[in-house]
């Protein structure tokens, strides 16, 4: 083995001389650098549990009963694997920008876009700058309707308000609304803390009502049953969960020795894959079919499952502001906003914030639309584009090492190579390119066919009047109560302590 080459970067991550966009290092892969004021593997671990485990994990037991107990447990596996693997390669793919481009190396605005240049051009930039917007407004669409079912549910509990769910979707974007024009949320280690070990106490309580309840529910408990397209819809439910691939550039950045960033991925996902399979198997067993959106209202013990709304609330609210601070930025950038507040900021960003709570009050069937962002634009960002620009850069690296020893390619040019499909081909392991295109015909088909279930159901069988064609149509009168409590049983009437039973 050669000697590993270290490259130190002094306090706060800037480097001590200025280098250029095209300066080059060596691409050995044992080369790598220091943060000296970066945190350790074992922190970044920590902010990838608070940055996934959430608002999908309330739904993995519905996604378990539409996909069967055994090959839904497999699907989780797979899901784990493939996105475990292909977060991975987004820790190899920017230990290698920062190596091949040292520019990488001090503050990036957008990694993830500046990751798709390296790999395909500047088309690819553009094309992943749009797609993480629309994913991340999809995101904080899910995140506010999840967030108003939970007001509303706590509301019931504690002060008997039966309140329409959808004005507490207006509520909360009023209240979020000039949070969202601060420049930027600060980071603070304390909150990555905060959120994992809240979202691991939701999740161990969830078990624990789950278990407590089977004694009540199990012997008047119904499974789903399994259809076809049910199945797909678990697909984007899962993906969803496993969702948090735009923020792991960002991480390791962050890291003192950003080369052990696989040691933070491959930790954090043993512990979230075995909250996620404990929690839908759990769920599962006990409620069966009753389920109606999140396990969260099925649990008969109020003081868990109201202790769960909190905890997975009080981790919510903070993400949405956290999800729309670089859509607003992107958009911004695009139309040449200046970096300053002002009042084209504030247009544009409560603009934003309008669209996402519009959204939220047309399209009110939490589930699938949970489903739908799973299937498109997560399933993208976290089993496919990853791998395609691991795949090329990989390519181009070692077609350059190949340009540089046969002379075609001096030391000192500007590294600007790019890889074509047959170079691809040729300079990727055979063995590692099959087990690459398993994972991605994984992602690439389940995504279709989740993303063609979801639609049909979300536009055809199972559509909803919005929010506001209710209000013109009956005024501002309750169209849709929340329930404490969904009961279990074939028939959702079964309450362990005799609560009304959910409409």
């Amino acid at each position: 083995m050669g000697s590993k080459k270290v490259y130190t970067v002094n306090s706060g991550g800037k480097l001590p001389h200025k280098v250029s966009e095209n300066s080059t290092v060596s691409t050995d892969s044992s080369s790598t650098y220091h943060n000296s004021h970066g945190i350790s593997w074992l922190m970044a671990a920590v902010f990838i549990v608070g940055d996934m485990m959430g608002a999908g994990m309330i739904s993995l037991p519905l996604a378990l009963g539409r996909s069967g107990l055994i090959a839904g447990c497999v699907l989780i596996l797979l899901a784990s694997i493939f996105s475990g693997y292909t977060g991975i390669q987004l820790g190899e793919n920017w230990e290698m920008m920062q190596i091949r481009w040292p520019k990488y190396r001090t503050h990036c605005r957008r990694p993830y876009p500046e990751m798709a240049y390296r790999a395909l051009g500047n088309w690819a930039r553009q094309v992943v700058a749009v797609c993480l917007v629309v994913s991340q407004f999809l995101i904080a669409c899910v995140l506010l309707l999840i967030s108003a079912e939970n007001f509303t549910n706590l509301l019931n509990t504690f002060f008997h308000l039966h309140l329409d769910f959808c004005v507490f979707i207006v509520a909360i974007a009023l209240v979020l609304w000039p949070f969202s024009l601060l420049q930027s949320p600060m980071d603070f280690w304390q909150l990555a803390v905060i959120s994992a070990v809240s979202s691991t106490i939701a999740a161990g309580l969830i078990v624990f009502g789950a278990s407590w309840d089977m004694t009540s529910c199990v012997p008047y408990r119904q499974m789903p049953s399994l259809e076809a397209k049910q199945f797909t819809l678990a697909y984007g439910t899962i993906v969803f969960a496993f969702g948090g691939h735009g923020a792991f550039p960002t991480i390791q950045h962050d890291m003192a020795m950003p080369h052990q960033f696989n040691k933070s991925v491959i930790s954090s996902y043993i512990l979230i894959t075995l909250v996620y399979l404990a929690v839908s198997i759990t769920g599962l067993i006990a409620y069966g079919d009753s389920m109606i959106d999140t396990v969260i209202p099925s649990i008969q013990l109020t003081w868990v499952a109201q202790t769960i709304n909190i905890l997975i609330t009080a981790h919510i609210l903070p993400t949405i502001i956290i999800v729309l601070s670089p859509l607003s930025q992107q958009v911004e950038e695009w139309i040449k906003i200046p970096n300053q507040f002002g009042c084209r900021r504030v247009l544009v960003r409560t603009f934003i914030l309008f669209l996402v709570m519009f959204t939220a009050l047309s399209v009110l069937k939490l589930g699938l639309f949970l489903d739908l962002v799973g299937a498109t634009t997560i399933t993208l960002m976290t089993m496919l584009l990853p791998s395609i620009f691991w795949l090329f850069m990989q390519a181009s690296a070692k077609k350059r090492e190949d340009g540089l020893k046969a002379g075609t390619i001096q030391q000192n040019s500007p590294d600007v190579e790019t890889a074509t499909l047959a170079d691809v081909w040729y300079y990727t392991p055979k063995l590692l390119l099959a087990f690459n295109c398993i994972s991605l015909t994984f992602g690439l088909l389940g995504g279709l066919t989740s993303a063609f279930s979801a639609i049909e159901a979300l536009i055809i069988s199972e559509q909803v009047a919005p929010c506001y064609v209710n209000w013109f149509r009956d005024g501002f009168k309750s169209t849709r109560e929340g329930g404490s409590l969904h009961c279990c049983g074939a028939f959702k009437n079964i309450s362990v302590y005799g609560d009304q039973c959910a409409a």
